[in-house]
């Protein structure tokens, strides 16, 4: 019998305020559902301002100055991103669930690597 590891639907995104967006936006670890279109997270309610203030342009300049088309961000990884990278430093990380990361190490593993 082979168990199969079951695909993970959520990111973690750890946000990490550029140095000129300090002021406006403190350290934020959301988690996004690009296929049910959620952010979730203290914090969340910013960036989807964020993402409806961009959505009024219609399009954003990437850090390489070239545009991008917004359709729909919260289902599109590279619109979301373009969007955040206009603030923030971004982890992301798949897991299995908001507020659980999720390793492909066991706890005893991970001590074997400190």
């Amino acid at each position: 019998m082979t168990t199969e590891p079951q695909p993970l639907h959520w990111i973690q995104l750890e946000l990490i305020p550029l140095p000129s967006s300090e002021p406006k936006f403190p350290e934020l670890l959301l988690w996004w559902n690009p296929d049910e279109k959620r952010l979730e997270g203290q914090g969340a309610e910013s960036i989807l301002q964020l993402i409806d203030d961009a959505m009024a342009l219609k399009r954003i300049n990437d850090s390489r100055f070239n545009h991008v088309e917004l359709t729909d961000p919260l289902a599109k990884p590279s619109e979301l991103a373009a969007i955040l990278a206009q603030y923030f430093w971004v982890i992301p990380q798949p897991v299995k669930s908001p507020g659980l990361p999720d390793s492909e190490f066991s706890d005893k593993d991970s001590r074997n690597l400190q």
